[in-house]
């Protein structure tokens, strides 16, 4: 079998078509991805804008809370768009990466989505939510996996920047390839895209040697606020808000410390809850083998996949712990943990 062959599987060749198609015949593009950008979702707008620019469409990106500062290692030519305001044209065709579902981008984005066609790329569990053209495979690690058979299909050059984009988010999604979703495929397209001019052992230092001293604090503390419950199968991490601002550190800054509650040598379970404001929470849930967190996520209006998920509950920190505890407890004994 041919490197290609299996960097840009079969099955995901006629969606993949169709999106490139899609992309191909429209123009004046806003390009975005869920609200709170992490290493998937930057990486597929910034692959997507050097895309759009080798084709001469038009295009601009989107996020409301920019880029957060734990990527500013990457290399980002473009303007990034915090208000649908301060866009320099009227977009006519909506670019919905690493999201499936509306809310997720936004409420002055999923407000306007009426006005504005769609194609959605994701690889999140749902049907999508394009109008132009939906490519939606919840099998893929990354959306950026699939954004490279799109990208290929449309007649893209595989450039170092592009390929570089590519690459960091199979890197995060994958947890630097060591989660069970880093398959051959995976394994084959990150071949392709070093031989495009991504360095993946660079990328892998700037994300891991990227480190604030208050950050390091912080997650000192979360260690000790860590528990084990449910015969020691769960991991329980809450945070106030005001530990947050204590330390001096951002949201970001809690980012990647679920995937450590998993590597507890007991738990199948990791769950890290964070207080956004005095109504708002948002849960992070990592799971090990056979154990499916997207469905606790989704019975509480979240969502993700088997192994990683997560959501906001809007309530207090307290009623929230309580609802995520029974929730988990509930799923652990039913899935015979």
């Amino acid at each position: 079998m041919m490197l290609t062959d299996l960097a840009f599987p079969t099955a995901w060749q006629d969606g993949a078509a169709r999106a490139a198609q899609a992309l191909l015949d429209h123009d004046n593009y806003l390009v975005a991805a869920h609200v709170r950008l992490d290493g998937d979702a930057l990486s597929s707008i910034l692959a997507m804008a050097h895309f759009l620019e080798q084709k001469h469409k038009r295009f601009a990106l989107f996020a409301p809370f920019g880029v957060p500062g734990n990527y500013d290692f990457v290399p980002l030519p473009y303007p990034v768009y915090k208000t649908l305001s301060a866009l320099p044209f009227e977009p006519r065709a909506l670019i919905a990466l690493d999201c499936g579902v509306p809310a997720r981008l936004g409420e002055e984005l999923s407000e306007a989505m009426a006005d504005l066609s769609c194609i959605n790329i994701d690889h999140h569990h749902g049907q999508g939510m394009g109008t132009i053209a939906s490519f939606v495979e919840p099998e893929a690690a990354s959306t950026t996996q699939l954004l490279a058979s799109v990208l290929r299909k449309a007649g893209a050059e595989f450039t170092p920047e592009i390929a570089s984009a590519l690459a960091l988010g199979l890197v995060t999604d994958t947890g630097g390839f060591r989660h069970a979703n880093a398959s051959p495929a995976v394994f084959a397209l990150a071949a392709f895209l070093e031989s495009h001019g991504a360095s993946i052992h660079r990328l892998r230092e700037s994300l891991e040697k990227n480190w604030s001293l208050a950050r390091m604090k912080l997650w000192g503390k979360m260690s000790e606020r860590l528990t084990l419950e449910q015969e020691d199968k769960l991991a329980m991490c809450i945070l106030p808000l005001d530990l947050l601002e204590r330390y001096g550190c951002k949201s970001e800054d809690t980012e990647g410390f679920v995937e450590h509650m998993r590597e507890l040598r007991s738990v199948r379970i990791a769950c890290f809850l964070r207080e956004q404001n005095l109504d708002v929470c948002k849960f992070s849930l990592r799971s090990v083998e056979d154990m499916d967190v997207n469905a606790i996520a989704s019975s509480l209006g979240g969502g993700g996949h088997r192994n990683a998920a997560g959501g906001t509950l809007a309530m207090s920190l307290e009623r929230a712990s309580e609802l995520l505890r029974r929730t988990i407890a509930q799923s652990l004994a039913s899935q015979g943990a």
